[in-house]
Parts: C-alpha cells; structure tokens; sequence
C-alpha cells in the first residue's frame, strides 16, 4: 500500500498553541480534550476515539517535528495512510491519526472518531475532560 499523509476530512477545531491536552484512555476508547485555536472559537474540545488498537504519548517539541519519521505540522491533526502502524490490523480499516501540541505528541489507531464537546469555557483542558466525562458539564467547567 502506498503511504499517503494528509489533514483528515473531519472538520474539528483547529488545535491551540497554548495548552498541551488532557487524556484518558481505557484499554478501548481514546478521550482527548485540547483547547482549540482562537480561529475556532477560545473553548474546549473533546474528541472521543473508539475502538483503539494502539495509542502513545511521545515528547516532541515543535522544534522537533522537522525529524519526526512523518512529515507533521505544528499543532495539527495528521492522517497516514498505508503505515506500518496499521498494516497488521487492516482487516479492522484502522485509522492513523498523529496529533501535535507544544511538547508532545499524539499517536493514535483506531476505528472510529467523534466530537463530544466544543465549549467555551477557559480553563485547563483536564479539568473539562472529567466534567465531560461525569456527564456534569453544563456549559461551564470553572465552576467545578
């Protein structure tokens, strides 16, 4: 299979250049909060990844993208097709998807990916991940 990097098709929030994102994975679902660049509204989101088949927190900085093993832009959602990363699993149609942040960066097999939240409340990713996830946010995670 020939390998092809591209923005994945789903339009979500573009990734802000401040905050590194809050995780929680499962053993099957991925939750990823980050905090969205100012183009799409100053808030929160949630991505929820299901069935996850391999999912790795690395340390890369921005300065250290240009040797990444894939071509990745700074704070951005990155596509590859035809990796090794989903050659043994291709019977599932797995995704791989890699996200950049200030420090770090996300890589991610999967099958599925869904928005659950786009709010606009400030504050630290991690602390609107657990409100999401108790299914107690209304609208305003700094009260909490």
């Amino acid at each position: 299979m020939t390998l092809r990097i591209s923005t994945p098709p789903e339009a979500f929030p573009a990734i802000g250049t401040v905050a590194n994102p809050a995780v929680l994975f499962d053993g099957g679902d991925a939750f990823v909060c980050y905090e969205s660049s100012g183009q799409a509204g100053i808030g929160n989101v949630v991505l929820k990844f299901g069935d996850v088949i391999d999912f790795r927190i690395n340390p890369e900085t921005v300065e250290g993208l240009k040797a990444f093993r894939y071509p990745v832009g700074p704070w951005a959602f990155t596509e590859v097709e035809g990796s090794e990363e989903t050659a043994r699993w291709q019977v599932l149609n797995p995704r791989f998807w890699l996200m950049s942040f200030n420090d770090m960066m996300l890589e991610i097999v999967f099958e599925t990916v869904s928005l659950i939240h786009h709010g606009t409340e400030r504050c630290p990713p991690s602390r609107t991940l657990l409100h999401v996830l108790r299914g107690d946010l209304h609208g305003d995670a700094e009260k909490g």
